[in-house]
């Protein structure tokens, strides 16, 4: 196949040549200025010493004598696996941490899904390396981070809350020479990959000296009925810690406590005489006696809760919290919440709020004042609306990889906690923004359901021919196309094409654009005139719009010269490509990718006339230029590395 990889805009798409696929415009060219690599970026990943981000997770540890000695056997791969609530991230962080001295490495990564657990060796590679933080895209850091840990021995890998044993059998197939430590609610599916540690909830002695520990780690407090209440929330952990700081904030005895607890109607309140009880109703019942009182002083405290239990549940960037309400009532807010063991506050601003406890908070229940419905369906739209305005529009630039990398844990649980049926407008965007998110990371299986379940709200809501339909429409064709299913792709496109025709007609960029994107599929599909005359009309109708040397009217003229050479009309091809080339230079930079792609287009074009010469020098000039300016790394530079050169064609 000639041609190179061109594409641009918000939903095009273009071939990848030599790779042997189909790819977005946006995977390609939102990429930002090329600038000169630090030189730690050309050489091969290295790690500080002492490197170590275990959170604090065991300030009031007890016990577990037997699973301690457990973990310091010698394993490669162990799983500690238990009932949510019960303590399996605590005793992992408590391991972990008196491990940071005798490590290269200690490194925690929450990883309930593959996008966290490649997020989280993001954070890892640049913590080795801060300096790439702002060059390399997080595909190449993420590599980096793997290249380290299966070239290194001596690190610890925490990978907390696993949710399925098939997301990280890659990651343990290839990184073999430290140590891994699991924890998951998942007990089935290790047999062969991990010994397995089965954690249950403590006995009634250390369940009783946590309790103390916290109930008086502010001075003494009366103890009376602390062993029955540790008994009535069934030794869960997480229960007794909400318990024992309700107590110590409010001086309240673990007996009043149960008194308290006994006020509440329905069933779901009703407490047993002796023994224990399922973690979701143990914390019910410490979250309604909490809520009572912190939500009577500040009524925030409530709604902050319920809006965090639509994000992930580690590491939530306050800054969606001041979305909103005001800073200063919601550091307020949180600082009270923080008090009762309701959330975690991060150094860095970061909350992380218990799953059990987003649970509930998510769960409506009658005779509960805090879990009404309505209020829980308006802390969800206010949850959607503070992911929608700090998603950035487009996923290529630096600035908005990383925003994109800290927000979309958040963006992923909020999607699979959602009811589609009560998608909003508001909620179809941010799919689509973070379906194209999921296509810049190859993951088109995710991003088709996405971006369908965007056209399906849009149709509802908007329309079947709005624009934003026809623009969801697109991006489920670009997935097919990846894929491989150009024809399909193509009948979508001309559906998308059609529609923005009909509603917006010849003055808009947007038609000539999706024009420009079904010509290149077509011309992928062999019907090479047809593809000619779609892309002619698409860059006249740009240029009147946009002008001659806008970005998009620079692309569609070099997919225009591509479809030239696929047709045979070479002279043309080649004096429109030249002429892209200077506007390229101009507008974008001598080592721009979409520059670099104008020059390897000409170098097809050389050795195709027969200036092999010419072509083989001017290739090696391209690779030359890419790998220096980008990086061996870099989605581009690995592009160019991998075309065979004008002589081998």
């Amino acid at each position: 196949m000639s041609g190179g990889v061109e594409a641009a805009g918000e939903r095009s798409v273009a071939a990848g040549g030599n790779i042997g696929r189909v790819t977005t415009g946006d995977h390609v060219t939102q990429i930002e200025h090329a600038v000169l690599l630090p030189p730690e970026a050309l050489a091969t990943a290295s790690c500080p010493g002492g490197l170590a981000n275990v959170p604090r997770r065991h300030a009031h540890f007890v016990g577990r004598k037997r699973e301690i000695s457990f973990l310091d056997e010698e394993f490669d791969i162990v799983v500690i696996c238990g009932l949510g609530g019960v303590g399996k991230s605590t005793l992992a962080a408590r391991w972990a941490a008196g491990k940071t001295g005798e490590r290269t490495l200690v490194w925690w990564i929450t990883a309930e899904n593959r996008s966290e657990l490649d997020a989280g060796l993001v954070g890892l590679a640049v913590a080795m390396q801060p300096a790439l933080i702002d060059v390399l895209p997080p595909e190449a850091l993420r590599e980096r981070a793997l290249q380290w840990l299966s070239t290194h021995d001596e690190w610890l890998l925490v990978l907390d809350n696993v949710s399925d044993p098939a997301d990280i059998e890659p990651l343990v197939a290839r990184v073999r020479r430290g140590q891994i430590l699991i924890t998951t609610r998942q007990t089935g599916g290790w047999y062969g990959i991990a010994r397995v540690l089965t954690l249950d909830v403590p006995d009634g002695a250390e369940s009783v000296e946590m309790f103390t520990r916290i109930l008086t780690h502010a001075g003494p407090r009366a103890a009376s009925g602390a062993r029955h209440l540790c008994a009535v929330l069934g030794q869960l952990p997480l229960a007794v810690a909400q318990a024992a700081a309700y107590c110590a904030e409010t001086s309240t005895e673990p007996f009043d406590y149960l008194e308290q607890l006994r006020q509440y109607p329905g069933e779901l309140y009703e407490i047993p005489v002796e023994g224990g009880v399922d973690g979701g109703q143990a914390v019910a019942w410490t979250w309604r006696l909490t809520l009572d009182r912190l939500a009577a002083a500040d009524p925030l405290t409530g709604t902050i809760l319920r809006t965090l239990a639509w994000w992930g549940p580690d590491r939530i960037p306050r800054a969606l919290l001041d979305r909103i309400a005001s800073p200063f009532a919601v550091r307020r807010a949180l600082g009270r919440l923080a008090s009762h063991s309701m959330l975690t506050l991060h150094e860095d601003g970061a909350v992380s709020v218990h799953r059990l406890v987003q649970a509930v908070a998510r769960t409506p229940h009658g005779s509960d004042p805090h879990r009404r419905a309505e209020d829980i369906a308006a802390a969800r739209l206010l949850a959607e609306e503070a992911l929608a305005s700090a998603a950035p529009t487009r996923a290529g630039g630096v600035a908005e990889w990383g925003a994109w990398r800290e927000l979309f844990p958040h963006v992923e649980t909020y999607v699979h906690h959602t009811d589609p049926s009560a998608d909003t407008a508001h909620t179809a965007a941010l799919l689509d923004r973070a379906a194209r998110f999921l296509l810049e990371h190859s993951d088109t299986e995710r991003a088709a359901a996405w971006f369908e379940r965007a056209v399906e709200c849009r149709q509802r809501v908007l329309g079947e021919d709005h624009p934003e339909t026809a623009g969801s429409r697109e991006g489920v064709a670009e997935c097919w196309a990846i894929q491989g299913e150009l024809g399909p792709s193509a009948e979508l496109q001309e559906r998308a094409v059609a529609d923005l025709e009909r509603v917006l007609g010849e003055g808009r960029a947007e038609t000539h654009m999706a024009r420009c994107r079904l010509a290149v599929t077509w011309r992928h599909l062999g019907d090479k005139e047809a593809a000619v005359t779609l892309l002619e009309g698409a860059l006249a109708g740009l240029e009147r719009i946009l002008g001659p040397r806008h970005r998009d009217t620079l692309w569609v003229r070099s997919n225009l010269g591509v479809a030239y050479q696929d047709a045979g009309r070479l002279e043309r091809a080649i004096a429109l490509q030249e002429r892209t080339l200077g506007e390229r230079r101009g507008l974008l930079g001598p080592d721009h990718p979409e520059t670099l792609t104008s020059r390897l287009n000409l170098v097809r074009l050389y050795e195709a006339v027969g200036q092999l010469e010419r072509a083989t020098t001017e290739f090696d000039a391209v690779v030359s230029d890419g790998v220096r300016a980008l990086g061996e790394e870099h989605p581009f530079a690995v592009h160019l590395m991998h075309v065979r050169p004008p002589r081998a064609w």
